[in-house]
């Protein structure tokens, strides 16, 4: 790939325990998208790993002169009220709701705009100053993504809960009358967990178990947690990656975590 052509794309990077997910692609030319998968070394801390996954990656501009992208997984995130928004206190807020967090991070924030707020969430410092070498970057968790997914591409109902399910986690958005409410996340490895945490939210906000609807995405679990989910709610619905893409990109898009095709949709 010539330098010109990786200059004209956004490189999105997906940052996980699991791997790392580059994605190159240019809204104005949809075939150009392109996915990069770099698998983790257990024995080498998350940082070194980065590295050495950007120095292989050939989407990547070695330059700096490209727009990236960062998708930071975790399930520690708080939120700020827009008009309480100042870089300068995102610590204070961040060590009130997580007292026994790791201290070698760096705090970074994604402004959701039409909500009226920004999300707060933590970066490993390593990782942080890998990242910060690209040039400038916009910091992104699956749980901002996703909610600016469904604000900017709404689903057709008024009341639904979208629920992502991940191996280690279940995030949940619930949308009452078209208005997103309190999303909840919590660590969950077994489906018995996230069926759990599931119907409790569910529940919680006062959802239908015959009239309102449960959206899921996320990874291949989904199938498994749809035939346990049939016996409490029965409008349920996964959101298929292969009816929002154009069909020339279907076979590129395979293995991308939806959270990342979320964020090239929103482009």
């Amino acid at each position: 790939m010539s330098e010109s052509n990786i200059q004209n794309k956004t490189l999105s990077i997906r940052i996980s325990t699991n791997g790392f997910c580059f994605c190159s692609y240019s809204p104005a030319h949809p075939d150009s998208l392109q996915y990069h998968f770099h698998p983790t070394d257990d024995d080498k801390s998350l940082a070194v790993n980065l590295r050495k996954a950007i120095e292989n990656c050939p989407l990547v501009n070695k330059d700096g002169e490209q727009q990236v992208k960062a998708i930071i997984e975790t399930t520690e995130y708080t939120v700020i009220p827009a008009e309480y928004d100042n870089k300068k206190d995102y610590k204070v807020f961040y060590r009130c709701c997580f007292p026994k967090s790791d201290s070698n991070i760096e705090i970074v924030s994604n402004r959701l705009t039409a909500q009226g707020f920004t999300l707060i969430f933590p970066v490993e410092r390593g990782v942080y100053e890998v990242l910060q070498s690209l040039g400038e970057i916009t910091y992104y968790t699956p749980t901002s993504i996703l909610m600016g997914y469904i604000t900017r591409k709404p689903l057709p109902e008024e009341n639904y809960m979208l629920a992502y399910i991940q191996q280690e986690y279940s995030l949940f958005i619930p949308v009452k009358e078209g208005k997103i409410g309190l999303t909840n996340i919590f660590r969950a490895k077994s489906h018995e967990d996230h069926l759990f945490y599931m119907l409790s939210i569910w529940k919680e906000q006062g959802f239908s178990q015959t009239e309102d609807t449960l959206y899921l995405c996320g990874n291949k679990s989904v199938e498994e947690m749809q035939l346990l989910i049939s016996r409490f709610i029965k409008n349920r619905k996964r959101i298929n990656p292969n009816e929002l893409f154009p069909p020339s990109l279907l076979n590129r898009i395979e293995g991308i975590p939806f959270d990342l095709q979320a964020l090239i949709l929103c482009e």
